[in-house]
């Protein structure tokens, strides 16, 4: 039968149906689609729970661990109940699914190198988001939006501690000469997925998305109606983050890098929709008004952000991007997630014996200072100028480190 032939036997819904699963899964979306969605999805999540946040989960996972090897004794929710780790999984399996139903999952191996660089850049990620009481998305991300004042704060540590880590990234191209054993990739990251796996990937896609919706309605039946809804939310946010590449080390290092700003972009669009949000949720006093304000403004923001901005740039992904990377197959990224989590739990435990993490900072309220609408503007005017200025750079390319 000729291709004309076989389309006419499909009839319009059949060719309605390719094409629109062409659409979602044939092509990556834009950056700036993520930016929107996932400022409606963190209002939604506000709405449904608390905001989003990933550093919590990858901890609680941490916790757990080391409970069960006896390093530490710590009093923890079991993983498969804390809200934030039911989000999490639910995120690195809507991705994974998503890399399926567009045939990209593939197991890609890395150099020992780059797992020391991903054992080194998620051990400083963990640090970084326990001085900071969140990563880039509790700390930054969702501060921001919450008006807190620790979220800028956050924002300015990352944006230098991504300059630092591309230095350093620059460094090792130019000077450092690695030997062949540490820089020779693995089978597994030089050849590809067979034919027959790449023609079954989109069955397996389905597959995994219907084993995600038949647990959310078994945590239901449990009576867990919350962490059903998180795990419908992290299988939606993991299959958007996979097919736009949303991702804050881009945001963050790229306009330095290469100069595109399309994540950038993104990310100043997402916080700008989230701030609306949030501001009108707390005003409205829907919501309380202390919910992620972090105690950490200035020192544990700006200082947690430095060093998390380094790690996330050594390990090639931030918090949320290690998750939908990780399901998208990168070892490397595995590698960093295991490692965050130890150091994020272990890390956290010292700074509470030893006293030091009330030392890091305090809440500061944007509204408790200015009106409502002054603090959510101000939020709003820091966005715009980020991403005019990384767009002037875009365009000037002046900024360009490499």
């Amino acid at each position: 039968m000729t291709q004309a032939g076989a389309q006419a036997a499909t009839g319009p819904f059949g060719r309605a149906m390719t094409a629109g699963y062409g659409a979602l899964f044939g092509h990556q979306w834009p950056a700036w689609v993520g930016g929107i969605l996932f400022g409606v999805l963190s209002i939604a999540l506000f709405v449904w729970e608390k905001p989003w946040s990933v550093a919590d989960g990858v901890r609680n996972w941490g916790d757990w661990l080391l409970n069960s090897v006896n390093v530490t004794d710590t009093r923890i929710i079991d993983p498969h109940l804390y809200s934030t780790s039911v989000l999490n999984l639910g995120i690195i399996a809507g991705a994974f699914a998503a890399a399926l139903l567009a045939r990209q999952f593939h197991v890609r191996g890395a150099p020992p190198w780059e797992l020391i660089k991903g054992v080194v850049g998620g051990c400083l990620m963990g640090i970084g988001a326990s001085l900071a009481f969140g990563c880039n998305i509790g700390g930054f991300f969702s501060a921001t939006s919450a008006l807190s004042l620790a979220g800028p704060a956050m924002m300015l540590g990352l944006l230098l501690g991504a300059i630092v880590g591309l230095k350093l990234l620059v460094w090792e191209v130019s000077y450092l000469e690695l030997p062949q054993w540490l820089s020779r990739s693995g089978r597994s990251g030089s050849s590809g997925p067979s034919h027959t796996w790449r023609r079954l990937q989109p069955l397996a896609g389905v597959a995994v998305l219907a084993f995600g919706a038949a647990l959310a309605l078994l945590y239901d039946g449990l009576e867990y109606p919350t962490r059903a809804g998180l795990l419908g939310f992290g299988l939606v946010i993991g299959i958007i983050m996979q097919r736009t590449r949303f991702c804050f080390v881009r945001a963050f290092r790229e306009p330095f890098m290469t100069g595109h700003a399309d994540a950038t972009r993104a990310v100043a669009i997402a916080i700008v929709i989230s701030t609306i949000g949030f501001a009108y949720l707390k005003w409205a006093d829907f919501k309380d008004w202390e919910v992620f304000v972090r105690d950490s403004f200035w020192l544990g923001s700006l200082l947690g952000g430095f060093i998390f901005g380094i790690g996330m740039s050594l390990a090639g992904g931030c918090a949320s991007g290690s998750l939908w990377r990780a399901g998208e197959g990168h070892v490397k990224l595995w590698v960093a997630l295991a490692c965050f989590a130890v150091s994020a739990s272990y890390f956290r435990v010292w700074l509470t014996e030893s006293g030091r993490g009330e030392r890091l900072g305090e809440a500061v309220f944007l509204p408790d200072y200015m009106s409502w609408e002054m603090a959510a503007g101000a939020v709003i005017v820091l966005m715009v100028l980020w991403f005019a200025c990384m767009t002037w750079n875009e365009r000037k390319q002046k900024l360009l480190m490499m």
